[in-house]
């Protein structure tokens, strides 16, 4: 499939790559289909690039990068738009990068869980967790912290 991006130009992806968000994200209901797209090499950092408005992506990352804590509890009846099984669970959070980057911020709050396996994924608004909208990375993360540390198999995702 052929799609046309403002950010990256024209990409060729398959079926394979997409991951269908049968819900849409927060505010942008109608957009169902993405793909994951590498920053740049070794990069923390991806682009979620919806398929069907070229114009529409997002910076996303792991939050364990910069919360090494960081933990979503959710039962399988929450998930079960996208069949969750534990171990195919992988779960980013979406950046805001303004002008000035020390202000970049990270959504606690509602994170995408992504199914490997089956390709679906959803953004989960957590309700019963106190995470913020808005986590400034760079000022709130503990300065000793190193991306090297959070690279741990720390399983972020708990299903009940």
């Amino acid at each position: 499939m052929r799609i046309e991006t403002t950010r990256f130009g024209v990409l060729e992806v398959t079926d394979e790559q997409l991951f269908e968000f049968p819900m849409g994200l927060l505010g942008f209901a109608g957009q169902k289909r993405f793909v994951v797209l590498d920053h740049a090499p070794d990069s923390p950092l991806k682009w979620l690039q919806s398929v069907d408005d070229g114009g529409l992506a997002f910076i996303i990352t792991d939050p364990l990068y910069f919360v090494p804590g960081y933990r979503v509890s959710a039962r399988k009846t929450e998930l079960a738009i996208i069949k969750p099984v534990e171990e195919q669970l992988v779960l980013s959070v979406i950046l805001t990068i303004p002008s000035d980057p020390q202000d970049m911020s990270a959504n606690l709050m509602a994170p995408l869980i992504f199914n490997m396996e089956n390709r679906k994924a959803m953004q989960y608004v957590l309700t019963n967790q106190k995470y913020p909208v808005k986590y400034f990375v760079l000022k709130d993360s503990p300065a000793s912290l190193s991306i090297q540390e959070t690279q741990a198999n720390d399983r972020a995702i708990l299903l009940r």
